[in-house]
């Protein structure tokens, strides 16, 4: 007799997914809980990431952003390209340009 998965909440699905061929064969007689499933773990892994980063997010971040992933899908596709990643990518190239700006010079107004 297979195992019902419809019981456990999301959240435990994501912190704990099941395995094995009844697990599998859940996620394919339930693709839209299946797609939610996905996306929530994604969306953890992607706050785990700015948490590593020491970037303080507020503690319904997680369920404000995966409310405006299911209003808006784009936003996942921008969690896809790794924004915490390109970032620091973008802050280093910024750093990069400002080492080679002359520095200014202070000019005295005591002329010698």
């Amino acid at each position: 007799m297979p195992i019902s998965f419809d019981d456990i909440s999301i959240t435990d699905l994501v912190e704990t997914p099941p395995t094995g061929p009844d697990w599998d064969a859940w996620l394919v007689a339930h693709p839209d809980v299946a797609e939610e499933i996905e996306i929530a773990h994604r969306v953890r892994t992607y706050v785990a990431e700015l948490k590593n980063l020491s970037i303080v997010v507020p503690l319904d971040f997680e369920t404000r952003l995966m409310e405006r992933i299911r209003a808006d899908r784009t936003i996942l596709d921008l969690l896809d390209l790794g924004l915490a990643g390109f970032a620091r990518a973008i802050l280093e190239l910024l750093d990069a340009l400002f080492d080679l700006l002359p520095t200014s010079q202070t000019v005295s107004a005591y002329s010698e």
